[in-house]
């Protein structure tokens, strides 16, 4: 997990250059920069990145240090600072305390295109995806708001041995035209009206399909989410105790279905 205890390996780990306690690294005219004095987050607005509130630019919960990995890897793969929003926030239902999202990205016509949450990893990562298979959690719930974003992501982060490692959990927000009119009983996206049915097209028409790969990958370019194909590049090495937890995940599965 990422925590402020190992704040400043992740910094060098990514490349960020210290100075008098501050970390900084520059893309372009962009510029990241963590003040451990300040306990503060600096992200690049003046490069046109917009924040709307600034509660994960602080070190006041662990979950920020995943939304400035997530912001320094798009900022690497080349997303623009002026495409991407932080802390999106919506009046969810008849809730005044509303929600917040974790960042927004925008096309290059300025249209949204994928909303990511981010999560520490481990426990919480599990729990929110858990949680956004029983009933679309936060993610459907932002998407309700922001209907015209095309893809959603549940994301997390952590660094292990100098390495750092991401998940995501991508759900395509958009109609397949073709597979809708061979099925015409089904739903669509464009077609509902609350939340719970948006998750239910999801889960009825798209059999809550969602991938792992997609956003991040050398081969994806930035703004082309997706992968239709995938080739020998995209296998990884796993280790032995990866391996005896996604033996026990698909048992739990097996179980569940009694099979």
């Amino acid at each position: 997990m990422l925590t402020q205890a190992n704040l400043a390996d992740l910094l060098n780990t990514l490349g960020f250059k210290e100075k008098g306690g501050v970390h900084r690294k520059q893309f372009g005219s962009a510029i990241l920069e963590v003040n451990f004095a300040k306990k503060e987050i600096t992200y690049p607005e003046a490069a046109g990145l917009i924040i709307n509130e600034r509660q994960t630019c602080n070190f006041d919960a662990n979950e920020n240090f995943v939304v400035l990995e997530c912001v320094h890897r798009l900022l690497e793969k080349g997303y623009k600072p002026r495409h991407i929003e932080l802390e999106p926030k919506w009046k969810l239902g008849r809730s005044a305390s509303g929600g917040r999202a974790d960042i927004l990205i925008k096309d290059n016509d300025g249209r949204p295109l994928l909303i990511i949450e981010c999560k520490t990893a481990g426990t919480e990562f599990k729990r929110a995806w858990n949680k956004t298979l029983q009933d679309g959690d936060q993610l459907f719930s932002y998407a309700q708001q922001i209907s015209e974003t095309q893809f959603l992501c549940l994301y997390t982060s952590d660094l292990d041995a100098d390495a750092v490692s991401y998940t995501s959990h991508i759900i395509a927000h958009r109609d397949n035209e073709k597979y809708l009119a061979d099925n015409p009983l089904f739903k669509s996206f464009k077609s509902v009206t609350d939340v719970k049915e948006r998750y239910a097209v999801w889960r009825d028409t798209y059999k809550f399909d969602y991938t792992t790969k997609g956003i991040f990958e050398e081969n994806i370019q930035p703004y082309h989410i997706g992968k239709d194909k995938y080739s020998l590049v995209d296998l990884h090495t796993i280790s032995a105790s990866d391996q005896q937890k996604k033996y026990h995940e698909f048992a739990t599965i097996l179980r569940q279905h009694n099979v």
